[in-house]
């Protein structure tokens, strides 16, 4: 919270997903309401800045050696400033993410089929040196930061990754709207709000989020309840 007081004057504030070498940036308003807070705008960022955030965030998870976390970061003049980069255990909930919750549970079941398949050993122990190597150059920001990232994309296998899912793993968005337009994904939907809500909002926010995952089918995959 210091550090985003710091920052004052911000004009966007984004939460970088990341989950393996899979990135999703969502605009953040931690102004509005636990169940808006994730908001479903899209083009909020530029290619150029769509970038630089993929590869801050790969940089942060594998520096830690973290295969999920989510890394905050507040824009001010044109530059990204990381804020809070340490969620090494983000909000999965669907009540929090609603329009974000397919993308998550595809790039969770994708990443985890991947590395029971392939065996891919737990890197049970931090190795900066690469890092430092790359810091000992003095490139400037950007070319470093790209220095960075192609570290961190060889350590997550990022191209054996969506190779291996494009071949085995291609009907996976069917699979997963199938299922996100079933009885049984709107129940469970249903038995989370009732946990954490009043008895007399239940069907309320059953039927907000339930709309909202639609809409990311919808606007994702092309599919249309």
């Amino acid at each position: 919270m210091h550090l985003q007081k710091a920052v004052s004057g911000f004009d966007l504030f984004v939460r970088c997903v990341g989950l393996g070498p899979q990135i999703r940036i969502v605009k953040y308003d931690p102004s509005a309401p636990l169940h808006n807070r994730y908001t479903m705008e899209t083009g909020v960022v530029s290619d150029e800045e769509r970038s630089l955030l993929e590869n801050m965030t790969l940089t942060i998870n594998t520096f830690f050696g973290w295969d999920f976390n989510s890394c905050e970061a507040l824009r001010q003049g044109g530059t990204f400033y990381p804020i809070d980069f340490a969620n090494a255990c983000p909000d999965s909930q669907v009540t929090s993410l609603h329009y974000h919750f397919p993308w998550l549970i595809r790039s969770k079941i994708r990443w985890a089929v991947f590395c029971a398949v392939t065996r891919r050993p737990m890197r049970k122990n931090v190795d900066w040196q690469p890092y430092y190597d790359v810091l000992a150059k003095d490139l400037p920001y950007r070319e470093r930061l790209a220095a960075y990232a192609a570290i961190a994309r060889e350590r997550l296998e990022a191209d054996r990754f969506e190779e291996f899912c494009a071949k085995h793993l291609g009907h996976l968005d069917e699979v997963l709207c199938e299922f996100f337009t079933s009885d049984i994904a709107r129940d469970a939907v249903r038995q989370k709000v009732a946990a954490l809500f009043p008895k007399h909002e239940i069907d309320m926010f059953t039927e907000l989020f339930w709309r909202r995952i639609q809409y990311h089918l919808e606007v994702e995959y092309g599919h249309g309840q």
